[in-house]
């Protein structure tokens, strides 16, 4: 049985902070920058300000509480990283970006109230999907089995584009 050529894990953690600054962190021999984001969100540039960026990614659960009277749960940030064996362009990346983040609820298309989110590049093999799970609206995001539709949307870009696990 062949791998995929693109592997897919999807986990949550409670700072958008100490996520960003550890993926950052990843790889020194390759320069980190933002591929895309949310829209409209911060514009793809070389430069992140990482404490800027969590900021600007958690403003709808700061903005949850007044609404709602409930201190925002544990666990809020989703993080997606894609793996590939294939070498990627950024235009193919971007496409992939979108079809994980429809499959998932994390920004279904058409939906100009979806959560915040940002696809990171910090090694030239990877793609770090980093958003809230609150939506822009304060309504929380519909992530039923969110990691079992990101690996779909993997499988599926994989195949339609061709990809091979070799390296």
């Amino acid at each position: 049985m062949s791998s995929s050529p693109l592997s897919c894990t999807v986990r949550r953690t409670e700072s958008t902070t100490d996520l960003l600054t550890v993926l950052n962190d990843d790889d020194p021999g390759f320069e980190s920058y933002l591929l895309a984001s949310w829209s409209p969100g911060p514009p793809a540039e070389e430069d992140i300000v990482l404490p800027d960026l969590a900021a600007l990614l958690d403003e709808p659960l700061a903005l949850r509480k007044p609404r709602t009277g409930h201190t925002p749960s544990r666990r809020l940030t989703w993080h997606c990283s894609i793996r590939s064996k294939d070498v990627l362009s950024d235009d193919q990346w971007f496409e992939l970006t979108w079809k994980v983040l429809d499959a998932t609820g994390i920004e279904p298309d058409d939906d100009p109230h979806a959560c915040r989110w940002v696809a990171l590049r910090n090694t030239a093999d990877r793609l770090d999907l980093v958003a809230t799970v609150v939506r822009q609206d304060g309504r929380w995001a519909r992530l039923h089995n969110d990691q079992r539709w990101a690996r779909f949307a993997c499988e599926d870009f994989a195949r339609d584009r061709g990809l091979t696990a070799q390296r």
